[in-house]
């Protein structure tokens, strides 16, 4: 075996070696988690792209939905657990970028809340009296006859 004499490692290589070598985070944006949230963030344009959501969300939206779903399960702590949901989230991730899961899939599973909330518009005025109106509010139902 041969060695240096005198070989000093850059810092950034002592920095990597450290980082490897500690024990990695756990919980929300933590070792395995935090990559699996990078890999998806990088998927987000393509799945946009294919999925033609342009008129419906931009990919900036469409982050913070993926972020709001990570931080659902914030408090999970158990690396089992850890460890099927992104296992789970991988699946779903591929049916995406596999197109099993087609652009009306993504619209309601995911940007229902943000096109409702861009297309809420005021209700018209009614051209009805305002005994048919408060009539129309109101809980009477007719039953059926006997």
């Amino acid at each position: 075996m041969t060695t240096t004499i005198g070989f000093i490692p850059s810092r950034l290589a002592q920095l990597s070696q450290q980082a490897a070598t500690e024990a990695p985070r756990q919980g929300l944006f933590g070792g395995k988690t935090r990559q699996f949230y990078l890999e998806v963030c990088r998927c987000v344009p393509f799945i946009h792209r294919t999925m033609r959501l342009e008129e419906l969300a931009t990919v900036r939206e469409i982050r913070a939905i993926v972020k709001e779903k990570f931080k659902e399960h914030k408090d999970v702590t158990d690396p089992r657990v850890i460890d099927m949901l992104i296992f789970k989230g991988r699946e779903e991730l591929e049916t995406y970028l596999t197109m099993h899961k087609q652009r009306h899939h993504a619209i309601t599973e995911y940007l229902d809340p943000i096109v409702k909330k861009k297309t809420t518009f005021p209700k018209p005025p009614s051209n009805n009296s305002a005994f048919l109106d408060s009539f129309l509010k109101s809980s009477y139902h007719i039953s059926p006859g006997p």
